[in-house]
C-alpha cells in the first residue's frame, strides 16, 4: 500500500520517524520527477520537522505493508 505523508494525521507514526529509517520516495509535484531523499541533507529529519516548501511543494510516498 502506497501512502502519502501529508495526508497523514500529524501524530501518525510515519510522519515522525527519520526519513533515512523509512522506506520514503520524494516527488517534485512541478516535474514529477521522483528520487530517494534518504541519502539528502534531509534524511535525519522526520517528515514533520521540515519546513513548509518541503511539505507543499514535494510528495512523500511511503510504501507499507497492507497490515500497518
Amino acid at each position: 500500500m502506497t501512502l502519502l505523508l501529508h495526508e497523514l494525521p500529524h501524530h501518525h507514526h510515519l510522519r515522525n520517524p527519520a526519513l533515512q529509517t523509512i522506506d520514503v520516495r520524494i516527488r517534485c509535484q512541478h516535474t514529477k520527477s521522483s528520487r530517494d531523499p534518504r541519502t539528502w541533507k534531509i534524511k535525519n529529519n522526520s517528515f514533520n520537522e521540515l519546513n513548509d516548501s518541503w511539505q507543499t511543494n514535494f510528495d512523500f510516498i511511503v510504501t507499507v505493508d497492507s497490515d500497518q
